[in-house]
């Protein structure tokens, strides 16, 4: 296991901050918060990279991890059909999640074509868990699993390439997109051990595009949520994923994956007590998507002694 670079010990309120261009928003530095959101705006020789980031305490116990559920064991669908796409900010709303993003690259069944619509059944690539069910399986290729996130009852979070034996008992799951015989040299983890390996994770690492990643850190207590516009002049021109495991290092990931990106690219958070923050998706609305992960904060007088 080699050794977390000291140079980024995780976003903190002040210095690091300022240096990585990235402003809490919400939450603070109140260790009390589940969930600190910060402001993302990176200025290059190119232009701006903006977004938004989220670090969410796991081991808070108002913090709840929410998937995308199966389809119906009884619905009519397509073959190999495991998802019908949705709009992150409409799934959101009907799981009650704070907070929401897009999760798992997705591919056509029989029958689909042209625009992604709503609706639309779909294949979900690599792995997929919503309250403890498997709704898609670990993909492999020459033996070794998808980079993969997966979050456990007792709060706590693993990345890595995870086989199915790896997430027995997890509550939920979600999984980037490794190597296949279209790039069979890329598909790597998009963080290692805090040390960046965007340039070999998928896809497109080189090129600038909207980006959504998640990590953890090093105790697994803390899942860390980024989200990078892009394809948009003047606002953000996207992010390389370089670019990305830099920001995501820099607000305390050790292990790190990247999701779909590009106009799959969604947050949405709606808190209680504060205005809600929504990324701008570079379609111009928010598009459809396979699965989501959300998280679901229950206030501490609502929660029931046996929650």
């Amino acid at each position: 296991m080699r050794e977390r670079d000291t140079k980024h010990p995780g976003l903190a309120c002040g210095a690091a901050a300022v240096s990585l261009a990235i402003m809490v928003i919400a939450g603070g530095c109140a260790s009390s918060e589940p969930v600190r959101l910060s402001k993302i705006d990176i200025p290059t020789a190119d232009g701006a990279i903006r977004g938004y980031a989220a670090t969410v305490n796991l081991r808070d116990p108002r913090v709840r991890l929410v998937g995308t559920s199966a389809l119906a064991a009884d619905s009519v669908k397509p073959a190999g059909a495991e998802a019908r796409l949705v709009p992150t900010d409409e799934w959101a709303r009907s799981v009650d999640a704070t907070l929401a993003i897009n999760a798992n690259y997705f591919g056509r069944v029989a029958g689909g074509a042209g625009a992604w619509k709503a609706g639309e059944y779909v294949d979900v690539l690599g792995l997929s868990i919503a309250d403890g069910v498997v709704v898609s399986p670990v993909r492999e290729y020459a033996g070794r699993p998808d980079p993969a996130l997966a979050v456990f009852a007792d709060g706590r979070a693993v990345a890595g390439y995870l086989r199915a034996s790896d997430v027995v008992g997890a509550r939920v799951g979600v999984a980037s997109i490794g190597p296949s015989d279209t790039d069979p040299a890329r598909g790597t983890m998009l963080v290692d051990d805090a040390v960046n390996l965007g340039g070999t994770a998928r896809v497109e690492p080189s090129e600038r595009h909207p980006r959504t990643a998640v990590g953890v850190s090093r105790d697994g207590s803390m899942l860390i949520i980024v989200a990078i516009d892009g394809r948009s002049p003047g606002h953000s021109i996207g992010a390389t994923l370089n670019e990305t495991g830099d920001i995501l290092i820099g607000l305390g990931a050790f292990d790190a994956i990247n999701l779909d990106g590009g106009g799959s690219t969604s947050f949405v958070y709606v808190p209680t007590d504060g205005p809600s923050v929504q990324n701008r998706p570079s379609d111009g609305a928010f598009r459809p998507v396979a699965n989501h992960l959300g998280v679901r904060i229950t206030p501490r007088a609502q929660r029931s002694p046996s929650s």
